[in-house]
């Protein structure tokens, strides 16, 4: 039988969700003992793909044959292609057609165990001979790594600093000599010049500033900006170990500018300009405006002009800033409606010595990233059908190449452009409007090995690419003809095992007939889950705190919204690229200050439960409160509900601050509700100032996701609270929403709404 992965549309969207455990498919062996065989796994935000991989049985050695780009970045500097995906780093040769793993970077094929969920960013240095990336230590925590491509070894930057997904973990300079990252809400630096000296110095003297990523920018001339309060500081790169070692006694860096309003680097953004003079400034996570820097404000004798000033739909988050150097300025938004991305694009031209002018938005649609030319003068619009290419100036298309369902695109010169696909990877050149292929991104409808045995094939769109076992180089050939492929010889039979649990759905075994041994072909672990608990705990389903505890290995993270957007966007974004449904809690005041809002969330299919009518503490002894006043709120609500959606409130819900009494529980049973609690208090709501007068401790969100972790059960409703009101906070737990899911996927736990709960619970 022909060595085939057919698989159909409904099998990728049903077979693999998010977090779910990695397949292995199709198991075909050739005469010389050399096995076929893929995988099929999720990437949130990129959908489920496969990996075609071939052993030699006998060695056991394990060759990756396709690479998916998750993430692409090509190195001018060496000429190189740099692909990321969950199996591993990869970079090519100058050819920019074979690939290989970087060495000593945990990948499948040097025995790693592949993780689920998002996969951690790397940040390569511009001149490629550095990496940049987090070695996890628990769920929320890792070392701060750093690898010398050259010396081909690695070392520690930071011993433990907050996982992110979203965010690259550190800001390099220009010129590759310093790099900036965050810790406890510090800023410290890292001098590659220390590193190849071999004098790094401790960590505690290279700490230079106060604030998080956010408040720091690179000029193209190697100047780093810093935001502090309503100041903008220039640093030049040689200043920062003079400023980290008298950073107690004087603040070094001149003042370039002011801001209108204090900067908070927990919600706040901005962007300098390639040469330094202008600054892009996004407040909370709406209002744009575009400043002139400039450190005089008290007196100005020049003309008073009004400030370019966008204000963003509440459903998007400004996704990418591109800021050519004759400072004509693009951006690009993201959104969510009726449960599907949307982007949007803005421009602006920002002319020398006149009023700047406003944003306007351009008609461009589905556009998902914006790549500018080195020289600034042309653009690459990336959509999920096809590539564009712009006059970057004048917002002219200049080309379209159709049809390649890229993932990516980037520059290679001005004129060739690589296109990560999401079947090939090819070198797209402009003037000739031709393409050559440069590697497979996944094996097609079917592959399998030559009459030679050793070149392997596969079949895409009814195209056959081919490349030697020995140097992973495809390349389109005319015909496409395999040996029937088997899983047993005279030395050996391969078959897949399912397991219980772990990070696979199942693995490939070898069975050695002569032998008469039985092994997996590559290392797992021997995974445990944690136990469920000895018996059942109870359950109240009219004051429901929490499911079964032995039946599912299941939670249900819930979204309060009380008063505030802030947040919202984001986490419909991240559950999309999930694709995980949840429930959501809204307030009365939520649903009449946003009715918008509370649609998105309804036409994002999660469930929708009531939070009250109003936001105030029932149990204040100035009140009277009674059933009837219960259910007419609740009552009310559902009316604004569903005068906003058209839908029905979900018939669960919970009181401001989860106050629960008789009167309370009393109302719910008469109206027919389920009354929602909590077994696992987020304490995402406590501040810094509420921590100083309570009993509860402040942390910040990455020490909140491991409590989390520590106290969850199966059956555990874990709530999460929208919204930045009291801004008192370092960060915010839905900004580190993706953190906390991979956490629990890998734990094993599946995310369900509060109802699905309720139903495995009976």
């Amino acid at each position: 039988m022909r060595f085939q992965l057919i698989v159909t549309i409904m099998l990728l969207i049903f077979s693999i969700q998010a977090g779910a455990q990695i397949e292995f498919t199709e198991l075909g062996m050739n005469n010389d003992q050399n096995l076929l065989f893929t995988s099929l796994s999720e990437s949130p935000g990129y959908g489920t793909y496969k990996t075609l991989f071939v052993s030699d049985i006998a060695t056991k050695k394990i060759s990756q044959l396709t690479f998916f780009p998750t993430e692409i970045l090509y190195l001018s500097g060496t000429n190189e292609l740099q692909i990321q995906n969950r199996f591993g780093v990869f970079r090519s040769d100058a050819s920019l057609t074979k690939f290989t793993p970087v060495s000593l970077f945990p990948s499948f094929i040097h025995g790693y165990e592949v993780e689920k969920g998002k996969i951690v960013p790397v940040k390569t240095s511009p001149n490629g001979k550095y990496l940049v990336y987090h070695k996890p230590v628990s769920e929320a925590f890792g070392k701060l790594m750093i690898y010398d491509m050259t010396q081909q070894k690695e070392f520690i930057v930071s011993d433990k600093i907050p996982l992110s997904l979203q965010n690259q973990p550190v800001s390099w300079a220009p010129n590759s000599k310093n790099l900036i990252y965050s810790k406890d809400s510090k800023l410290y630096y890292y001098s590659i010049d220390q590193l190849e000296k071999n004098r790094v110095m401790a960590e505690t003297y290279r700490n230079f500033a106060d604030g998080l990523l956010s408040n720091i920018q690179w000029d193209m001339f190697g100047n780093l900006f810093l935001v502090s309060d309503s100041l903008v500081y220039k640093i030049q790169s040689t200043e920062l170990f003079t400023r980290a070692l008298y950073s107690g006694f004087v603040k070094l860096g001149v003042i370039a500018g002011k801001i209108p309003f204090r900067f908070e680097s927990n919600i706040d953004q901005f962007w300098i300009s390639p040469d330094g003079t202008k600054i892009l400034f996004k407040k909370s996570q709406q209002n744009i405006m575009l400043l002139q820097l400039k450190p005089q404000d008290f007196i100005s004798e020049d003309a008073v002009h009004s400030l370019p000033f966008l204000y963003l739909p509440r459903n998007t988050t400004l996704k990418k800033v591109v800021w050519s150097l004759d400072d004509k300025l693009t951006l690009l938004a993201e959104g969510i409606a009726k449960g599907k991305k949307t982007y949007n694009v803005f421009r602006i031209q920002v002319p020398k010595d006149q009023e700047i002018q406003g944003f306007t938005q351009t008609q461009d649609q589905e556009v998902k990233d914006i790549v500018l030319s080195d020289d600034g003068q042309k653009a690459l619009l990336v959509r999920s059908t096809g590539i564009d290419i712009y006059q970057y100036s004048s917002w002219k298309k200049e080309i379209s190449v159709p049809g390649v369902n890229p993932v990516h695109a980037i520059w290679k010169s001005s004129n060739e452009i690589i296109i990560a696909g999401q079947k090939t990877v090819e070198l797209y050149t402009i003037s000739s409007k031709t393409t050559s292929l440069l590697t497979v991104s996944q094996p097609g409808e079917k592959s399998g090995f030559a009459a030679d045995n050793t070149t392997i094939l596969t079949q895409i769109d009814g195209k056959a690419y081919a490349t030697p076992q020995t140097e992973n180089a495809w390349k389109q050939q005319g015909n496409f003809a395999v040996q029937e492929l088997k899983t047993t010889s005279d030395k050996y039979r391969a078959f897949l095992q399912d397991i219980d649990q772990g990070k696979y759905k199942n693995i490939v075994m070898i069975r050695d007939l002569k032998g008469l041994n039985t092994y997996p072909l590559f290392p797992h672990q021997d995974y445990q889950y944690e136990n469920y608990p000895v018996q059942e705990g109870e359950i109240d389903f009219t004051l429901f705190n929490h499911g079964s505890r032995i039946r599912q290995r299941e939670v249900a993270l819930v979204f309060n919204a009380i008063e505030s957007t802030e947040g919202l966007s984001t986490v419909l974004n991240i559950l999309n690229d999930y694709n995980i449904r949840c429930t959501f809690f809204v307030n009365g005041e939520f649903i009449r200050r946003y009715p918008d809002a509370v649609k998105e969330i309804a036409d994002s299919g999660h469930e929708v439960g009531s939070l009250f009518y109003a936001n105030f503490n029932m149990t204040d002894a100035r009140l009277n409160i009674d059933t009837d006043f219960i259910k007419k709120g609740l009552a009310r609500n559902e009316d604004d509900y569903f005068q906003a959606t058209g839908k029905e409130l979900a018939l669960i819900w919970h009181a401001p601050y989860y106050i629960v009494n008789s009167t309370i529980i009393d109302a719910s049973r008469e109206m027919n509700y389920s009354y929602v609690g909590r077994d696992v208090d987020s304490l995402d709501w406590v501040s810094r100032s509420e921590a100083a007068i309570g009993s509860k401790s402040y942390m910040n969100a990455s020490k909140l996701i491991e409590r989390i972790i520590s106290l969850k059960q199966p059956g555990s409703i874990i709530p999460v609270e929208l919204g930045v009101e009291v801004n008192d906070r370092e960060d915010y737990l839905f900004q580190y929403l993706d953190i906390l899911i991979n956490a629990l996927i890998n734990k094993g736990y599946e995310i369900v709404p509060v109802s699905t709960l309720m139903e495995n619970a009976k």
